[in-house]
């Protein structure tokens, strides 16, 4: 089966990279024997100092094709007028050795209305998978809705990361998705922790920007039960300095390390080292960072705010109302005398048998044959 990814990749001088979930996704299914090409449109402004245009190049064993331009910069139609045009010179520049796909498998609103037109004027099948927070929401607003009509009804699959997104999906658009998760390295996140180490070893991990509600978490932190358990934050973002600032506001800088953008690998060894996970997210569509603790073994504490009321139960983990320091707090006390208690290794092979690239290959193979 020839299966094209369609990406939200970008190029960065010489090094070219894809959104993770894209790359993860293509990798797998050529794992599982699938040929598959990729090709990213990267549509945001100039200010990313990137050269317009195309380039063909392998990765990871794969034909790719980067197409950069700026049509996120422009007003109204006009955006999606050129953003189309890209997808177009992708496909063009991705089929130019007469390479002819079976599926076309787009990623995210923008990128799926601009492969759209084009996809549906071939002969391959057109899937879409949405991740965007901006559709985990009854009501998204107009940019994106208008995007997702566009994209959706001419996909013969949609689709969702996770429950929660599908229904609003379907509540603003008509259109049922299936449910299908993100895929998580599994190698990467290894080796599983023994917890019970002291101080006790809070770690959490994702961009430093509202929707997060990061400021939630410290302020909860601040008001457990230990003046000795520890909190790494794995991360950076416009709120950096503020959340900085709210740390030594509440008396916790001694006990709060900000780590900023680490790789896989620098995460990996602190999960290892880690006695419970925990994010205090306002929504999230899935949770890739559950997951890639869960495959450390990690118990997780996470708020009811969307895709980890999927992944989260009692045998790994605890959930919160969201926006409730309070209720955290007491999670997290709570946690740090039952932490021990949790089967470790049964965490990690929870997160592997339905988040693994092999797993998560098999479901969209299955979806792939049944259009």
């Amino acid at each position: 089966m020839k299966i094209l990814i369609c990406a939200r990749g970008y190029n960065s001088g010489s090094e070219n990279k894809f959104g993770n979930f894209e790359l993860d996704q293509a990798k797998a299914l050529k794992a599982a024997g699938c040929d598959v090409r990729i090709a990213s449109l990267d549509l945001r402004s100039p200010k990313s100092r990137r050269p317009h245009g195309a380039r063909l190049f392998a990765a990871h064993g794969m034909h790719c094709v980067t197409v950069n331009s700026f049509s996120s910069m422009l007003p109204g139609g006009f955006a999606g007028v050129y953003a189309e045009k890209a997808a177009e010179k992708a496909l063009h520049w991705i089929c130019n050795d007469g390479w002819k796909p079976d599926i076309i498998h787009t990623h995210f609103t923008e990128i799926s209305s601009a492969f759209a037109a084009a996809a549906k004027r071939s002969s391959a099948k057109f899937v879409v998978t949405e991740h965007s927070s901006l559709m985990n929401t009854p009501s998204p607003d107009a940019k994106n809705l208008a995007l997702a009509k566009n994209a959706y009804p001419k996909a013969d699959r949609v689709i969702a990361v996770s429950n929660a997104l599908a229904q609003n999906i379907h509540k603003s658009t008509g259109i049922t998705p299936v449910v299908i998760g993100n895929i998580v390295d599994i190698n990467v996140f290894d080796s599983v922790s023994s917890g019970g180490g002291q101080p006790f070893r809070f770690v959490s991990c994702g961009n430093l920007v509202e929707i997060k509600q990061f400021e939630v978490l410290l302020k909860a932190f601040s008001k457990i039960h230990s003046d000795t358990a520890l909190l790494n934050i794995f991360g950076d973002g416009v709120k950096r300095n503020e959340l900085l600032h709210l740390c030594r506001s509440l008396g916790i800088s001694g006990r709060v390390s900000f780590r900023g953008h680490q790789s896989r690998e620098v995460i990996a060894q602190e999960y290892a080292r880690s006695d419970a996970f925990v994010l205090a997210s306002r929504s999230e569509t899935f949770g890739v960072s559950f997951i890639e603790a869960m495959c450390s073994g990690l118990p997780v504490i996470s708020t009811e705010c969307g895709g980890p009321q999927d992944i989260i139960n009692e045998h790994n983990g605890m959930l919160v109302p969201v926006g409730d320091a309070d209720a955290l707090a007491k999670a997290m006390d709570k946690m740090m005398l039952t932490a021990i208690s949790y089967h470790r290794r049964r965490i990690r092979s929870y997160a592997v048998e339905n988040f693994s690239p092999q797993g998560i290959a098999y479901k969209l193979i299955k979806l792939y044959k049944s259009i």
